[in-house]
């Protein structure tokens, strides 16, 4: 029982990590006119600004795929390795907790709970690979 919610408890993580690109990427054109805001501003840091903002919400969309492979891969066959999913969840995790500390917004506490959360429902999924494994 414990080893399915941990399962589906991974994969929707997994799911909202890599679905969160598509709410990150539709703000590019809001940060987009934001710095329009600032003549003084090069047009060329805009650009890069703009480049990374939608690199990042690339990388998102990767996690979030990782993770759902990941979980395919130990659902079928016992074969996954969690390192990959760990590295995201620890960097979700910290960046959260970075991001509330410096800018004060709550809404990054969302960031932890999905590190957290994906590391911590990766640990009976472990288990049972390691049972499978032997």
């Amino acid at each position: 029982m414990l080893r399915s919610i941990a399962s589906w408890t991974f994969l929707l993580v997994g799911m909202v990590i890599g679905l969160g690109a598509f709410g990150h990427d539709s703000n590019a054109a809001k940060v987009a006119a934001e710095l329009a805001k600032y003549p003084a501003l090069d047009a060329g840091v805009a650009t890069i600004v703009i480049a990374v903002w939608r690199f990042c919400s690339g990388c998102m969309l990767a996690f979030g795929a990782i993770c759902a492979w990941l979980w395919w891969r130990a659902r079928r066959d016992g074969q996954a390795a969690f390192f990959a999913s760990d590295v995201i969840g620890a960097l979700y995790a910290i960046a959260g907790l970075y991001t509330v500390w410096y800018t004060g917004r709550t809404f990054f506490w969302l960031f932890f709970v999905l590190g957290a959360l994906l590391i911590a429902s990766s640990l009976p999924l472990r288990l049972a690979v390691r049972n499978v494994a032997r």
